[in-house]
């Protein structure tokens, strides 16, 4: 028995109706998993697989102008990061140093003309890094190594256990 009270009814409740904020809540989770979804690994769809390989990849990475102190800091083996994105660019294969050289300008020759000599900065050097990963071969696009593109003249931030900086590729070999 339903009463009316000050002249106001009982509100009814719906039961089991299908509403537009229903579809809107259901609309907007199922947006954002496939946000989340293509974001964290785009290539587990298999959307974007045109024609790549994986392949087996050895590129050399070189840091310019290191102070002496580091030159122990980078290790056979050690895991390198990108250190934008956090992701794996491969492990250390063989790490070489020379001297870093810069112009010197302010030097005459036997006929009295200023001329240009690469001098040795004292404690500082050229480290050059042989880095091994599996990558990913697309024609068209190159290799990729987590999504990452590799390519000569390419500048990759490094991250590794005792040392943080960038270098630039400077070379590049598939391994069979």
């Amino acid at each position: 028995m339903e009463e009316r009270t000050n002249g106001f009814r009982p509100v009814r409740k719906k039961k089991g109706s299908f509403n537009m904020m229903d579809f809107l809540l259901i609309l907007m989770v199922v947006c954002v998993l496939l946000f989340v979804v293509v974001v964290l690994d785009p290539f587990s769809l298999d959307l974007f697989d045109n024609d790549s390989e994986r392949i087996t990849l050895e590129y050399t990475v070189r840091i310019e102008n290191v102070d002496g102190a580091l030159l122990d800091a980078i290790q056979k083996s050690d895991e390198i990061l990108d250190s934008a994105v956090r992701c794996s660019l491969g492990f250390v294969n063989e790490v070489s140093n020379v001297p870093y050289t810069e112009p010197y300008y302010n030097v005459s020759d036997e006929a009295g003309e200023n001329v240009a000599i690469m001098q040795e900065l004292p404690n500082r050097y050229n480290i050059e890094i042989v880095i091994s990963a599996e990558a990913v071969f697309e024609e068209g696009v190159g290799y990729q190594i987590n999504g990452r593109r590799i390519a000569v003249g390419t500048k990759i931030h490094l991250m590794l256990p005792n040392y943080l900086g960038d270098g630039y590729c400077i070379g590049l070999r598939e391994v069979k």
